[in-house]
């Protein structure tokens, strides 16, 4: 999981500012800039900003214009009169290997969930939150999951404990004391398990989450506040409410989230290397020698691949790792879950009697022509859809595992696609009773590749569901003008980065081949011309 930081420093003699920085940038591999936007602008809103702060420097409280234009974003402030004062700073971090400088705070909150994404930031949202005398969002929304644990941010004693009557809005929930004067409140939750006057220490269980109170969806709210905070002007909320962002500990990786350690169940071990099969149709004569000088170790297909494609690929290596995405047409008709599964059924059992287990249902169900619309209006629908289906299936194929499918990423366009983040959100449910989770990544060049609206969209799933065992179902470079070759230095380049990330099965690069719809994502041409994907993977040396 990468920890994407920008370092926004003084425009006034800024390569000397640079220069102080410079140690400390490389060694975390920090971006930097001089302009307030940009730093907002990267990577937004996974982005860490360390704002090096003199003092009237930026002429306007930098934090709070952040807050009001770059809510999602994490700042880290930095107080440096000088560019020596900058140096020390940074040298005391590099020194405790603490790269936040969140050590030497004499409060700090840990993260409070296993799962790394802000639903909701602090203060946004002010017309919504107006009408409790609010001037926006009085805490942070952190996903969980219903019946996800929820640990405790900082040592201290539970001084209130509410089960969720006389409409509470924050519905089920638990209060902490901690030193300081500091009090921090998990809400909408499902059960607690602490009681009244219970010391609890860092990262301790305390309940579990939910959606109760003035809630949609469950997760967690996590409100901080302090002793005298408003009195004293610390605070433009009332009721001492302090933002918590700038005390959180936000983990740089799975192992450093609360919980036990995530194991996959995933026999191989490591990411393997994927190939699409034929896009419309069963795999064609010279589509063999090219997956086999490739030296693919996974391949997937469509639900009405002949079972013969299942023969010829475990042929050419016993091990191979073959998907089958279930396939059907949607295009301007309602389809019903009992509709999919009587048109999929016999091709699916083909399959499975091939010694096939692994089952992508549907494809990128937020675009208009697989679905949406017609046959679900949102990501709410699609997952009563999803979990029906499941359902129909399980009882007489036991052994299968059955992946939520890979959505058309990005966001919404009109009459064409449901904005994909919002799809999952309100599908959520069936994602995690997924066996397995599908992502799809595109990218238009190199720096695309590796962005998180590119080819790093599967970073967000991780984050979201992280404990689901995910495959990249579809990944290329679709766009015209990038010659085979160049993409194959892109391809192999991607497969090399995946190798070491935990908890991905395999990439599946789209397409072997194609009649015409998809020339520029094809590994081989109907001329058999371009093969530079092919032969630059066929070589990689991992």
């Amino acid at each position: 999981m990468n920890d994407y930081q920008i370092l926004l420093l003084p425009k006034q003699d800024y390569y000397i500012w640079v220069a102080a920085a410079s140690d400390y940038v490389q060694q975390y591999r920090a971006n930097l800039t001089s302009d307030p936007d940009t730093a907002g602008r990267y990577m937004y809103p996974n982005q860490v900003i360390t704002v090096v702060n003199p003092p009237d420097h930026y002429g306007r409280d930098i934090s709070e214009w952040f807050q009001q234009n770059y809510a999602g974003a994490r700042l880290d402030v930095i107080s440096a009169v000088t560019p020596e004062d900058l140096e020390k700073t940074l040298a005391t971090r590099l020194s405790s290997n603490d790269r936040y400088g969140k050590e030497g705070q004499r409060f700090v909150l840990r993260w409070p969930t296993s799962y790394l994404s802000i639903t909701q930031p602090f203060g946004v949202n002010q017309d919504l939150y107006r009408r409790w005398g609010l001037p926006g969002h009085e805490g942070l929304d952190i996903r969980a999951p219903l019946n996800s644990n929820i640990y405790a941010c900082a040592d201290g004693t539970v001084y209130r404990v509410h089960d969720g009557s006389r409409d509470h809005p924050y519905g089920i929930h638990v209060r902490l004391q901690h030193r300081d004067g500091y009090r921090t409140i998990y809400a909408h939750l499902s059960k607690i398990l602490v009681t009244v006057g219970q010391a609890v220490q860092t990262g301790e269980r305390i309940g579990l989450a939910d959606s109760t109170g003035n809630s949609t969806g469950s997760h967690l709210h996590l409100t901080l506040k302090k002793k005298g905070a408003s009195q004293s002007g610390l605070t433009n909320f009332p009721h001492d409410v302090l933002d918590p962002t700038p005390f959180l500990q936000f983990p740089e990786n799975e192992a450093e989230l609360p919980g036990d350690p995530i194991e996959f169940t995933w026999k191989y071990g490591r990411c393997l290397v994927g190939l699409h099969g034929r896009a419309d149709g069963p795999l064609l004569d010279p589509d063999i020698p090219l997956i086999k000088n490739a030296r693919i170790e996974a391949v997937k297909l469509l639900s009405n691949a002949p079972p013969e494609d299942v023969d010829r690929l475990l042929k050419l290596d016993p091990e191979m790792f073959i998907m089958a995405r279930l396939f059907a047409s949607f295009r301007d008709r309602v389809v019903s879950a009992a509709d999919f599964t009587s048109w999929i059924e016999h091709d699916m059992g083909e399959l499975y009697e091939r010694g096939v287990r692994f089952f992508e249902i549907h494809n990128e169900p937020n675009l208009q022509y697989e679905g949406w619309h017609n046959s679900w209006p949102d990501g709410h629908q699609f997952g009563h859809w999803f979990l029906e289906l499941v359902e129909r299936l399980q009882s007489k194929y036991s052994e299968a595992k059955f992946g939520y499918p890979g959505l058309s990423p990005g966001g919404p366009i009109s009459g064409q696609r449901m904005d994909s983040w919002t799809f999952l959100e309100q599908s959520d449910e069936a994602a995690r009773s997924a066996d397995w989770i599908g992502c799809h990544c595109y990218w238009s060049d190199e720096a695309h590749m590796l962005h998180p609206s590119g080819g790093l969209v599967y970073e967000e799933y991780r984050r979201r569901y992280p404990d689901k065992l995910l495959f990249i179902t579809e990944f290329s470079n679709p766009t015209k003008g990038t010659d085979a070759r160049t993409k194959g230095q892109q391809y192999l380049e991607y497969y090399r980065r995946l190798q070491n990330v935990r908890g991905i099965g395999a990439a599946f690069s789209f397409v072997v081949s194609a009649s015409s719809d998809f020339p520029h994502e094809v590994w081989r041409s109907e001329d058999g011309t371009s093969r530079g994907i092919s032969e630059l993977v066929g070589q990689r040396g991992f």
